[in-house]
């Protein structure tokens, strides 16, 4: 047969490889049942959307694919918060390449792809792991295809799979590490390297984990092979090159996290625990609740069979000492760090995770899952009675935990629905050691395939798979977008819109509108830090204009607000007597309301204004120190007198006006407001959070309470004020006096022009970024900030042109080392072939010339004896 044809022989076996499609659709196969059955649409009306796919996938998704279909470039919004690093956010969240698929499909289904690219990348982590085993153990049995299965279906993946931005490096990882093994056992680093370098590109936050434990694989390959000199200068290299080759992405993101909360490193300063090892083995029982929250319980269920085979590997002494102490070290390592708050910072990239703890679980798991097939390998090496007496110590170590753990997240009949299927793996075990038989082996095959498939589904379905209403989530969109549109064609200039009742926190990347709310891990911590001060919604991950004021809100030129049409504004304020808002448009159940103290992007400051010390001062209390300190006489909020009930605070109004309270002391998260106006609840609340209360009227009595359902006693204590509407009128006047006008602007670019009566500060309401840089009349200025945040220009009197461009910080610098990387990654993979061809040519050469040497006389005296 020709080289052609061999090629092409090959080429179709690994089109009909039926083994990896095989580990592929039976874990997607699983999945889609349980969307079935969930009536995930188009079975139902539900969708899957769970925990961050619900507030930030699907939002972000959304305003990705908006640019990608309008030819916009990814470097900026102004849809996500009050303007932000567009492609930061991107390569945090989104920077897989499938991902890109889903410019094929229209907007209307962009969550429909989403839900089902879950599908295909579980379905893709099954078929890499298929593939690793038949390459590290040199099979091609269907036997690898159960364990593939509990790799694609495991707890890291009930409890993540909504998490899109992962599960690409999960399936990559087999892929990883079986090119390190290529490079260190044959010198083959392409595999190594590409890969690596995909993973980083595609998220580079779980990339850390994968490259902390390469580097730990790494030293235990050495150990086991004869070579060390090439293997250690081509990991080094290739490894750096694969940093390299994705530095494109890498550098701006790392610029960008680095002005975040993130960006500050605090080392722990001593070492503790946080439970046991026993209580972290115990979850790798059966239906154990997935953890997500700040438990730092690790989600390690991969199959109850692990309780039979890890003993029956560490055992066998047909396996080498030295790979046995290896990979027992390894998975004993990571289950140490799971449970030491040192080492769960380092594997975190020196922080600590807000939530979904242990996120290197996933390695543990596939060093568990390699264990025990190589255990299955070798299971009739051993004894009958070793694999009896391993069956029975794991029952009994499941009896210990029964006794002896006691967590919220087991539940009922865990132990018993754990023994059951160990029961079942234990006699198929057994029977296939004693019968040979290829009937036997079909039979017992066809059993554990089943078995294996029932008990990852049973897991998944239990444990995974939260969904919500389709409908309501998506029904109001073409509505903002209708709303939109009539605001952005009766407004000159820049543009912010905000809500009354919100979705998610990323409203303005769902519906595709200029905000000033944002939830995401690579937001500016500048504007987090302005808001709390202010005393709007803030945390670590998410700034939120809930809590604004009529002066914050015009310090952030919201210019309109969305509202429900059926609550009228009842719960904010009396429409008929309103005065800080306007109904201008509706669309189906929405209202469109217009702003009527805001102020024009580029307002005016007196040239020495510097913000009232901002630290540790409640926030109307700063207000009105702000407006004392612009000139304006009288307060903007007045302190009121507040009863105080067994269940809360009450409030007797006695004036016609706009009233806010804050939350002077903690204990509670949510709070209920009660009055004749009907019943408000505010929520994220903490010490110095803002509540809008509404426009209240004389005679009106509101009570508080605390409606935490977690914490329901009353101890709070808040304050109420009520806000004077003249003395808000006279501030937004004197701010407008000087302003900015002709103001154009798009993604990457904002100019206008403002004629200065007299000395001051612009301020742009920008927040300050080192990828923007700032001309007037084409001369690059440096900038201030007003309240640590906005950007700030001093000019003096007369006319000015101000334009504002922006270039993410590091994006130039990762473009060339990616260049720089490819070139040399290019040249090194052409030198190490040109040696291996001159190798093959120098062993080819001496075998010709020792088959044409000519004997010696030797030589023939020696033949001829």
């Amino acid at each position: 047969m020709s080289d052609e044809a061999l090629k092409k022989k090959k080429l179709i076996n690994c089109k009909l490889d039926k083994g990896l499609l095989a580990a592929w659709g039976i874990p997607a196969g699983i999945m889609l049942i349980l969307f079935v059955a969930c009536g995930i649409f188009p079975f139902g009306d539900r969708s899957f959307l769970y925990m961050d796919m619900y507030h930030q996938y699907m939002p972000f998704f959304s305003e990705f694919m908006e640019k990608v279909k309008a030819g916009e470039n990814l470097y900026y919004s102004w849809n996500v918060g009050v303007g932000s690093n567009f492609l930061a956010l991107y390569v945090y969240y989104l920077a897989s390449p499938l991902h890109w698929l889903a410019f094929l499909f229209p907007q209307a289904h962009l969550l429909e792809f989403m839900s089902y690219l879950v599908i295909v990348k579980i379905g893709l982590c099954g078929m890499a792991f298929c593939y690793y085993l038949r390459k590290h153990f040199n099979t091609r049995s269907v036997t690898t295809i159960p364990f593939s299965v509990f790799y694609a279906l495991s707890g890291f993946i009930a409890a993540y799979n909504w998490n899109i931005m992962w599960l690409d490096c999960i399936w990559l990882f087999p892929l990883i590490l079986w090119g390190l093994e290529r490079l260190v056992q044959d010198g083959k680093p392409i595999m190594y390297c590409m890969t690596l370098a995909l993973s980083i590109l595609t998220n580079y936050y779980i990339s850390i984990m994968i490259c902390i434990f390469l580097v730990l694989y790494f030293v235990t390959l050495l150990l086991r092979n004869d070579r060390f000199l090439k293997p250690v200068w081509q990991f080094g290299v290739y490894s750096l090159l694969a940093g390299g080759l994705a530095a494109v992405l890498l550098v701006p993101e790392v610029c960008a996290i680095l002005a975040t909360d993130f960006g500050a490193m605090e080392f722990p300063e001593k070492m503790e625990s946080y439970f046991s090892i026993l209580d972290e083995l115990a979850r790798h029982q059966l239906g154990v609740s997935n953890e997500r929250g700040l438990d730092h319980w690790p989600n390690i269920y991969c199959g109850v069979a692990v309780f039979l085979l890890v003993p029956l590997f560490a055992v066998n002494d047909r396996i080498s000492a030295k790979r046995r102490f290896s990979m027992l070290g390894l998975a004993g390592i990571l289950l140490i760090s799971f449970s030491t708050n040192v080492l769960d910072f380092i594997w975190h990239g020196l922080n600590y995770p807000d939530s979904l703890p242990a996120r290197q679980s996933f390695i543990y798991i596939f060093l568990i899952l390699v264990m025990c097939y190589e255990a299955f390998l070798h299971i009739r090496e051993l004894e009958k009675k070793t694999i009896v007496n391993s069956f029975l110590a794991a029952i009994i170590f499941l009896l210990f935990c029964e006794k002896f753990v006691e967590h919220e997240d087991f539940a009922t009949g865990i132990e018993v629905l754990t023994i059951i299927f160990l029961a079942i793996y234990g006699t198929l075990l057994y029977y296939y050691h004693h019968h040979n038989e290829k009937e036997w082996q079909i039979v017992l095959g066809m059993v554990a395939f089943l078995v294996a498939g029932i008990e990852a589904g049973v897991n998944m379905e239990n444990t995974s798979l939260g969904t919500v209403s389709r409908t309501e989530y998506l029904e109001d969109i073409e509505d903002y977008q209708a709303l939109y549109q009539y605001a952005d064609e009766h407004t000159d200039g820049f543009l912010r819109m905000e809500k009354f009742m919100r979705t998610t926190k990323n409203d303005g990347t769902l519906a595709g509108y200029p905000t000033a709310s944002l939830f995401s891990s690579t937001m500016n911590s500048k504007v987090a830090d302005f808001y709390e001060k202010l005393g709007m919604r803030h945390s670590k991950v998410y700034y939120c204009f809930d809590g604004a004021t009529g002066l914050t809100s015009a310090l952030l030129n919201i210019q309109y607000m969305f509202g429900e049409t059926a609550n009228a504004l009842q719960n904010e304020a009396n429409v008929k007597t309103d005065r800080l808002y306007t109904s201008v448009a509706e669309s189906g159940e929405l209202t469109l309301y217009e702003c009527n103290y805001t102020l024009p992007f580029g307002y005016v400051i007196p040239s020495d204004y510097e913000l009232p010390e901002m630290e540790n001062t409640e926030p109307l209390k700063l207000q009105n120190e702000i407006v004392k300190s612009l000139g304006v006489e009288g307060n903007l909020f007045t302190k009121l007198d507040t009863g105080r009930k067994e269940e809360g605070v009450t409030l007797e109004v006695k004036e016609n006006a706009y009233y806010y309270a804050v939350l002077d002391s903690g204990g509670t998260t949510e709070i209920e407001g009660t009055g004749d106006y009907g019943t408000k609840k505010f929520k994220d609340l903490k010490k110095g959070c803002v509540m809008y209360v509404g426009y209240l009227k004389n005679g009106q009595l509101v009570e508080f309470v605390n409606s935490d359902e977690e914490d329901d006693t009353p101890g709070f204590n808040l304050t109420v004020y009520r806000m004077n509407l003249e003395v808000l009128q006279e501030v937004i006047q004197k701010l407008s006096e000087q302003h900015m006008e002709y103001v154009s602007y798009d993604d990457t670019h904002i100019e206008g022009y403002i004629t200065m009566q007299e000395a001051g500060q612009v301020v742009l309401t920008v927040p300050y970024e080192t990828g923007w840089s700032v001309c007037v009349n084409g001369a690059k200025v440096e900038t201030g900030l007003f309240g640590d945040c906005f950007m700030t220009v001093p000019l003096e009197k007369g006319q000015y042109q101000i334009t504002m461009d922006y270039d993410p910080t590091g994006r130039s610098e990762g473009v060339l080392l990616s260049l720089v990387s490819l070139v040399l990654f290019v040249a090194l993979v052409v030198l190490e072939r040109k040696k291996s061809e001159d190798s093959a040519q120098e062993v080819e050469d001496s075998v010709e010339i020792m088959e044409h040497k000519e004997p010696t006389g030797e030589e023939d005296v020696m033949g001829r004896n």
